[in-house]
C-alpha cells in the first residue's frame, strides 16, 4: 500500500506556551475529529507550518521568544494564507487580533464549544 497516496486532512496547529492550555485544546479538538499539531512558541510553529501546512492556526499572543504577532508576520511573509484564530487573556482581544491580522479571536478562559465551532468554521 502506497502511503503517499493517502490524503490526510490538514491539521489544526495550536500554538501556546502554556502546557495545560495546549493539552485542553488538543483533547477538545481531537475529540471533535480534528488532526492536531502542537507548538510551544512561534519558532516551533513556523517549522510546523513548513512540515505540515495547517488548515487553521489557533495562536496564543503572549509567548516567550517569538510571540503571536511576530509569528503572524512571519507566516504572512511566507505567503501562507492560513486562517488565524487568536486565543488570548489580554483585556482587549480584538486589538490583539487586529495586530495579528487574524480572522477571529477568543478570550481566555475560552468556551470549549466556541473553540470547536470557530475552528470548524475556518478548517473547512
Amino acid at each position: 500500500m502506497a502511503f503517499g497516496m493517502i490524503s490526510r486532512p490538514r491539521p489544526v496547529l495550536i500554538v501556546d506556551d502554556d502546557i495545560e492550555t495546549l493539552a485542553v485544546e488538543h483533547q477538545l479538538l481531537a475529540e471533535n475529529g480534528f488532526r492536531v499539531v502542537e507548538a510551544r512558541d512561534g519558532a516551533e510553529a513556523l517549522r510546523a507550518v513548513q512540515e505540515d501546512p495547517p488548515a487553521v492556526v489557533v495562536l496564543d499572543v503572549q509567548m516567550p521568544g517569538m510571540d503571536g504577532p511576530s509569528f503572524a508576520r512571519e507566516l504572512r511573509m511566507a505567503l501562507r494564507r492560513v486562517p488565524l484564530v487568536i486565543l488570548t487573556g489580554v483585556a482587549d482581544p480584538r486589538r490583539e487580533a487586529d495586530r495579528c491580522n487574524a480572522e477571529a479571536y477568543l478570550a481566555k478562559p475560552f468556551d470549549a464549544q466556541e473553540l470547536v465551532s470557530v475552528v470548524r468554521r475556518f478548517a473547512a
